[in-house]
């Protein structure tokens, strides 16, 4: 491989790196400087810089960090999702690097006109699968419930859906174990070891791709040559033509006495292979903690238990001064109430992670009525943060049934992908987030909240919802009722998600409405699997003259 890589058809780019304080940074930086101004970007630099590159310090989380750092940039490579685990000992602090920086960068990129994103991630998403197993791009990451793994996900899962409109075109490259020669010659060897110069080598060849569609979400694996690599390159889209990636460093020195094909054959059947190692068990649920129960859902669903469970009750602030300021969300919107002994209330953030750890203590189940909407900060630590806060403390906790609430994630704006022109949608179908922050937080936070339920094998009910009213006519006399329901009747329904003795599968995602005739939405899965149905059919919404006889609660 020629240490300049371009050819005589390529061009010189603007190159922006982050994460830039990292050795893989500094080496990319070494290599592409020849042929490409450079600038490393990170929230400080202990070391000196390569020769000739910039070096710039900011929060890649704020507009204001990164939008100067873009200034004439064409192409970024973004590193912060796969070095920031090693930068950064909080778990919270790098996530919110990982994800929100992920957010904020693509948004920043789109206005000032970056061309190029290429995003760094992992092969070790696959970490599960035996060696036998032929894993090459078209295969779902697994990912565990574990914090490089959580960065790297996330922030492809952020970057995907975020491009779905404009020009940007984004390649995704996941990496294997990145070592050096010194690396190689200190540590055991491991099959998923990636040579730091075919690693580069992956960034030059995604530097020279070009799709010929924008936007574009291209990803190609970025493994090891030869029999020895767990994840073999001849099945990998890598290794065609198309993107030409021919890595030079096999490992067959280190790997000599390994098994070609990086050990035995593991014959138990996938799903087997993909079960829960410890998995959290049920008990029965005499205590619940409620997060967010000063908000009318938190509400509904307190008014709901109070008479059948111990409940554990918790807000950012008091739900007294909550009700004292006479602010209803919406009109007829319930309004919190002291809860009675033995129930508890308790002050909890859930962006500090040791509070809701204290809140969960001696609970047996959870209910995550949690959610802020337009701030772009506390809406990735709210929406995001806080449900990794909570799935953690489940885990911690031995928590095994913990009830998710978010809003519907298939959003109907026009993009790449949406589903304005589509019937019948349920809530199965992959999420279309796109830019939009409250939708785009709570998709975040509820892969989180999937990655944790299949990890430890919890039972996660989560219910969705669009629009909520209060069911009196005199109240709310028109609405959005392609996807409604009534505040007590989302009680209703959280006390079902509660109560249901078993779900089909330990992450299980339902949309919670009223029985409307628009065909728009499939809601019949809450009814299948809850044996729910709603009271409030809300009819005066979606008739003419038609009168809701609000039922009792």
């Amino acid at each position: 491989m020629s240490a300049n890589p371009l050819t005589n058809k390529e061009r010189a780019v603007t190159i922006l790196i982050t994460g830039g304080a990292s050795r893989f940074a500094r080496v990319l930086a070494t290599r592409l400087a020849p042929a490409h101004p450079i600038r490393l970007f990170d929230t400080e630099f202990a070391a000196p810089q390569p020769e000739s590159v910039a070096a710039i310090a900011g929060d890649l989380r704020t507009p204001a960090g990164i939008e100067p750092a873009l200034a004439g940039v064409d192409t970024v490579i973004h590193l912060t999702p796969l070095v920031v685990p090693q930068q950064i000992q909080d778990e919270t602090t790098a996530l919110d690097f990982a994800m929100r920086g992920s957010y904020v960068l693509v948004n920043a990129a789109r206005q000032t006109g970056v061309a190029k994103i290429i995003l760094a991630s992992t092969l070790d998403l696959f970490r599960r699968w035996p060696a036998h197993y032929q894993v090459n791009e078209q295969w779902r990451p697994r990912p565990e419930a574990r914090l490089d793994h959580l960065c790297a996900w996330l922030a492809e899962c952020s970057v995907r859906e975020n491009i779905r409109f404009g020009e940007l075109q984004v390649v995704c490259l996941r990496f294997g174990a990145i070592v050096d020669d010194a690396q190689t010659l200190s540590q055991p060897y491991d099959s998923c070891w990636l040579h730091m110069n075919d690693a580069v080598h992956g960034v030059e060849r995604a530097l020279a791709y070009q799709p010929g569609r924008r936007p574009d979400w291209s990803i190609f694996h970025i493994t090891a040559p030869g029999p020895y690599a767990k994840i073999q390159l001849r099945h990998q889209a890598s290794a065609q033509e198309k993107f030409g990636y021919q890595p030079q460093h096999d490992f067959a020195q280190q790997a000599t006495g390994q098994a070609a094909g990086a050990g035995s054959r593991d014959g138990r059947p996938w799903r087997t292979i993909l079960a829960p190692e410890r998995p959290v068990p049920a008990r029965p649920i005499r205590n619940v903690a409620i997060f967010g129960a000063g908000g009318p859902m938190g509400v509904a669903v307190t008014q709901e238990l109070l008479s059948s469970y111990t409940l554990r009750v918790t807000d950012l602030r008091s739900l007294a001064e909550i009700a004292a300021e006479n602010k209803p969300q919406a009109p007829g919107a319930p309004l919190p109430i002291p809860v009675p002994a033995p129930h508890e209330e308790v002050q909890v953030d859930v962006r500090d992670p040791h509070q809701v750890m204290a809140a969960c203590a001696g609970m047996d189940a959870i209910i995550n009525c949690t959610v802020v909407r337009p701030d772009p900060v506390n809406a990735f630590l709210v929406n995001v943060l806080g449900a990794f806060h909570v799935m953690r403390a489940a885990v911690a906790h031995g928590i095994h049934r913990v009830v998710h609430t978010g809003p519907t994630l298939l959003h109907p704006i026009w993009g790449v992908g949406d589903y304005s022109w589509d019937y019948d949608l349920h809530m199965d179908l992959p999420a279309r987030p796109y830019d939009q922050i409250y939708i785009h937080t709570k998709y975040l936070g509820q892969e989180i909240v999937r990655v944790f339920a299949e990890a430890y094998g919890l039972e996660v009910p989560v219910l969705l919802f669009s629009a909520l009213y209060n069911p009196d006519p005199a109240i709310v006399k028109e609405g959005y009722s392609l996807f409604t329901i009534s505040w007590p009747d989302t009680g209703r329904a959280l006390r079902r998600a509660l109560e249901v003795v078993s779900l089909p599968a330990p992450y299980v995602v339902m949309s919670i409405s009223a029985d409307v005739p628009h065909g728009r939405f499939d809601h019949d899965k809450a009814r299948s699997i809850l044996n729910w149905s709603p009271r409030d059919d809300l009819r005066h919404l979606w008739q003419e003259d038609a009168v809701t006889t609000p039922t009792a609660a």
